[in-house]
């Protein structure tokens, strides 16, 4: 039963130098600890856990905590400068930060059960004891927290910098060199990758240059470490580094971690939206080279085009054809589309017709409605562009000038109206 009190707990709270107003009840807990404990471990406990060593950082968790508390009603500096160890120690030796911070916790509210469990106490003291385990708990999931990402932070930092050496030594790896494919191969093993084992190569572009350094590697670099602390540890650690500004990604073929890095390159890229490419399986590593240069030339293709989502390098195989005589490109652009984009009046309007209507199929209105103008409107500029090319708009001719229009959208000379249609598809892609 909960005796009543006189003095208030605000009026408590003014005055600091008392004892707290529980100090009877965590007097009495420290007499009890023995249930307590072997509460918190059967609520904490894991698969596989150790019980009687869980059961010994569980009773030093708790008895730190009554320590403190009788002291004041909140943590000292000393217990939080432990805690931040603690959760630096626990992020070296690879645990979870939840399981850590479960242990904390839960110490919390079954040191709250006991002692609301007891048949006497004040009003005041159970509520001052309530407010006290609150902030005690905050204060030890903050500096956990602080402490574990630390420690994060600087693994990562430290093996993103090795990782990122090796992979430009992989990427400036010479065809003909065994004595160095030898000596990467070797090196391999430490970043849990295999010399023939099939390997994932992907880039990706957020509408801005990354650095090596930058804060975005980091955060991707931390996000996709993650997995791996969950056990999986075969699966291995994604190799993350910047190529000429845009983000590079090494993986196992059986890597899992696509869905997080899409996840990450959202908050990345915020509502410009970005673009990935991943290039054909790298069956040794021998292939990393290649496969890398593939894909960075299809995610430049994928950068003018503005498209956004993830994609194969294969999905681009023919834009990146054209591309490969840009000189020879743009001759073929001002031959095929020069009559039309040169005419007296309005050239661009009846080039951007033409995609228009082609890109829906040669549906006068849905191409109309794309345009903004009349059915009519749209018939008159197709008139128009037969009569500057001497041919009907159909057959080979409409091919020809829809590749053109295409060319001409990879030089980077405009950005036509299926640029907005080819961006809506691509986001069918990410699911691949």
């Amino acid at each position: 039963m909960i005796e009543q009190d006189t003095p208030p707990y605000t009026a408590w709270m003014t005055q600091p130098k008392q004892p707290p107003p529980y100090t009877d009840l965590l007097e009495a807990l420290q007499l009890e600890m023995d249930p307590i404990v072997a509460e918190i471990v059967r609520d904490v406990a894991g698969p596989g856990d150790d019980l009687e060593e869980l059961a010994v950082s569980v009773r030093a968790a708790a008895e730190s905590t009554i320590v403190d508390l009788l002291r004041a009603d909140e943590l000292s500096g000393a217990r939080i400068s432990r805690l931040r160890f603690a959760g630096s120690r626990a992020a070296r030796e690879g645990e979870p930060l939840q399981r850590l911070l479960d242990r904390y916790l839960t110490s919390g509210w079954v040191l709250w059960a006991a002692a609301t469990g007891r048949p006497t106490g004040s009003r005041t003291a159970v509520a001052a004891l309530g407010t006290a385990l609150l902030k005690a708990g905050d204060a030890a999931a903050a500096a956990l927290s602080e402490g574990y990402a630390a420690v994060e932070r600087e693994i990562a930092a430290r093996t993103g910098a090795a990782r990122r050496e090796f992979l430009d030594e992989l990427l400036d790896l010479p065809p003909s060199d065994p004595a160095a494919a030898a000596r990467l191969a070797r090196r391999a093993a430490h970043f849990g990758l295999a010399p023939n084992e099939t390997s994932r190569v992907l880039v990706a572009g957020v509408g801005r240059e990354l650095e090596d350094e930058g804060p975005e590697i980091l955060r991707v670099a931390l996000t996709l470490d993650r997995p791996s602390r969950s056990g999986d540890a075969a699966l291995g650690v994604p190799i993350i580094a910047t190529k000429r500004g845009r983000l590079a990604l090494l993986a196992r073929a059986s890597w899992p971690g696509v869905a997080a890095l899409e996840r990450v390159l959202d908050e990345l890229a915020g509502p410009h939206g970005w673009v990935a490419v991943e290039a054909p399986p790298a069956t040794s590593l021998v292939g990393v080279a290649g496969a890398f240069g593939a894909a960075f030339d299809a995610l430049q293709v994928a950068e003018r085009l503005g498209l956004d989502g993830r994609h194969t390098a294969d999905d681009l195989l023919l834009e990146r054809a054209l591309l490969a005589d840009e000189r020879l490109l743009r001759a073929a652009v001002d031959r095929e589309l020069g009559p039309i984009r040169d005419a007296p009046r309005n050239g661009e309007e009846l080039l951007r017709t033409i995609d228009a209507y082609l890109a829906a199929r040669q549906n006068l209105r849905t191409a109309a409605s794309v345009l903004g103008v009349a059915v009519r409107t749209v018939s008159y500029r197709l008139a128009r562009v037969e009569g500057l090319i001497g041919r009907p708009l159909v057959g080979d001719v409409a091919l020809r000038l829809s590749t053109a229009l295409l060319a001409r959208r990879l030089l980077g000379d405009v950005a036509g109206p299926a640029a907005g249609r080819r961006r809506s598809t691509a986001a069918t892609r990410r699911g691949r």
